[in-house]
């Protein structure tokens, strides 16, 4: 923090997420306003995670301009969609399908923008500090996902469409005059010329991944928990309304109370560090989200299932601080974006469990549909731990 530099990109980071958060209770609450359809609501993540899918490609993207400057040119393409939601709105012709648009928009600008702006980390910080550099980033990650969900939640309840959606622009112009403000030049050491040259990186990258076990840990769990547990965050507003029984303040407080549990999290993760290793204190993250999120999608009571999205929050901290730090501490300069863009790629699996959550829910409803996925998650969390040589345990 005694940097300049990082304290603006930390600052950038933070309101980003805030961002984030709040177009996700803003967007799934406008959604189940206009459809009252559970299974349209979980589609708007489908659509917000379909890019991923060629999350392997973005190295090609991010390596090739200074990342600073490219994260601009992105932050003010995502305000422009915000934008456009908000002049359909103002004209009455804002409908289900711009929201999935937009948040397609949205899911191509994160494929890129999010790998971009953990790469810039190590050029900020020097290697030694990724971790600790992680743990802070987190921490405005969890600050959002409090603030951001309560504030988002909040707005929409009381000001509706127009004054969520001016909300949301708001954050994003913050975001963007800090990145404006730094002065960093963090590029890869060389970008790739022509799509043969990009293919060839390509292949390099995920042939230097699989030689990583520690990596290769993290893509498999970045696989689980986007496939088979995350997809819950879409459907909050529905458990909300029709499980709950209450509304878009109540939705904002329950999906802030993640973020609350992701704040104490780092705490323990901090302490984890001392005695685990990165990838112990990544299983047990695993573990903690799944089984929560498991046992929250059976609970009728607002207060017990506030209490289970803390738990999985306290999870989401190990996750979060070392889906990231364990690749970036793993690879060197030059993989660095391609590395990354894996993570990505994993990530990019997520679609599928949407998809599958979408078609769950249509016949048997948010709360079984959820925990049963939940619990696979939480059975294939502990299999890669147990089995995986090299990751959790010593291996050749």
């Amino acid at each position: 923090m005694r940097s300049r530099e990082f304290r603006r990109f930390w600052l950038s980071n933070t309101l980003w997420w805030h961002g984030l958060w709040a177009e996700q209770i803003v967007f799934g609450w406008l959604a189940l306003e206009l459809t009252d359809t559970p299974w349209k609501v979980a589609m708007l993540g489908f659509f917000r995670t379909i890019p991923l899918l060629l999350g392997v490609f973005t190295s090609v993207i991010s390596d090739r301009f200074p990342r600073r400057k490219l994260l601009i040119a992105l932050q003010l393409l995502a305000m422009s969609g915000i934008a456009a939601l908000l002049l359909l709105h103002l004209n009455g012709l804002l409908g289900y399908w711009h929201l999935a648009a937009v948040s397609l928009l949205n899911g191509c600008i994160f494929a890129v923008d999010w790998p971009t702006r953990r790469a810039i980390y190590p050029d900020i910080v020097g290697d030694s500090s990724v971790i600790d550099a992680m743990l802070l980033e987190n921490v405005g990650l969890g600050c959002a996902w409090c603030l951001g969900s309560l504030a988002g939640g909040a707005v929409v309840g009381s000001l509706g469409a127009a004054g969520a959606l001016v909300l949301l622009i708001a954050i994003g112009c913050g975001s963007t005059i800090m990145l404006w403000r730094m002065t960093t030049r963090s590029q890869a050491p060389d970008h790739p010329m022509g799509w043969r040259n990009a293919s060839r990186r390509l292949t390099d990258g995920l042939r230097y991944v699989r030689g990583k076990p520690r990596i290769v840990g993290v893509l498999i769990l970045t696989v689980i928990m986007n496939g088979w547990v995350f997809p819950v965050h879409s459907l909050m507003p529905v458990f909300a309304r029709d499980v709950l029984g209450t509304g878009a303040t109540g939705l904002g407080v329950l999906a802030g109370g993640y973020g609350v549990g992701l704040l104490l999290g780092l705490n323990l993760v901090r302490w984890g560090r001392r005695y685990f290793s990165n990838s112990i204190v990544l299983v047990v993250g695993c573990l903690l989200i799944s089984g929560a999120i498991a046992v929250f999608c059976f609970s009728s009571m607002y207060a017990v299932s506030l209490a289970l999205i803390v738990v999985a929050g306290l999870g989401h901290g190990g996750f979060g601080v070392m889906q990231s730090g364990i690749v970036l501490s793993e690879t060197s300069d030059e993989m660095r974006g391609r590395a990354m863009a894996t993570v990505v790629f994993s990530i990019g699996c997520g679609p599928l469990g949407y998809l599958q959550i979408s078609a769950m829910v249509a016949y048997f409803g948010a709360p079984i549909s959820m925990g049963v996925m939940a619990t696979v998650a939480f059975l294939c969390v502990l299999t890669v731990a147990v089995l995986l040589p090299g990751f959790a345990r010593r291996g050749s």
